[in-house]
């Protein structure tokens, strides 16, 4: 299996800017939450909040994120539908809504391979070699910046071993340790 390419900030910012709305809005999901894309497309719009609560496929854990207040404000809309009542547009909360519907339907994801053909279509616009993995790997060394600490980036990724971390970061796990014990 091919491994995902680490994207910068700075990167990541221009891929943004190469993508379609709903794409980018997915793209920013992801890189602020560090989720993988499947467990993006099947969360439900309800449950997007300041703190987001997301189950993972993968490992049936509950990863549980932070979103920007700016993130939240675009996905607002998301949420709720909108009814003229009284002369009033008033929002009641779609609980069948996805976050991200597919284009046909509100009840069923956007398609994986749909979001990746937006990627390799940013990917040739900004001259990026990145995929949807790359989000994940951003949120990691993006954990780590902050907190100098891998197991810190284990618990947020809900990684088992501290190892499968360590590769994420691209960092020598046994360089650590013997810089540690010396």
């Amino acid at each position: 299996m091919k491994k995902a390419k680490m994207i910068t900030n700075d990167e990541a910012k221009r891929i943004v800017a190469a993508l379609p709305r709903l794409h980018r809005d997915i793209f920013r999901f992801c890189c602020e939450t560090g989720v993988r894309i499947s467990d993006a497309l099947a969360l439900p719009a309800y449950a997007v909040g300041k703190i987001t609560y997301i189950p993972e496929k993968k490992t049936g854990k509950m990863k549980i994120a932070t979103l920007s207040d700016e993130l939240l404000a675009d996905l607002a809309n998301k949420k709720f539908d909108y009814f003229l009542i009284d002369g009033r547009m008033v929002p009641i909360l779609n609980r069948s809504k996805l976050l991200f519907p597919g284009r046909r339907s509100d009840e069923r994801p956007l398609h994986r391979s749909t979001y990746h053909r937006a990627l390799k279509r940013a990917s040739a616009a900004t001259g990026i070699a990145f995929s949807a993995h790359s989000t994940r790997k951003l949120y990691a060394w993006n954990v780590f910046e902050a907190t100098k600490d891998i197991f810190e980036v284990q618990k947020a990724l809900n990684h088992k071993y501290v190892t499968t971390t360590a590769d994420y970061l691209g960092v020598d796990l046994r360089g650590l340790v013997n810089r540690a014990l010396v």
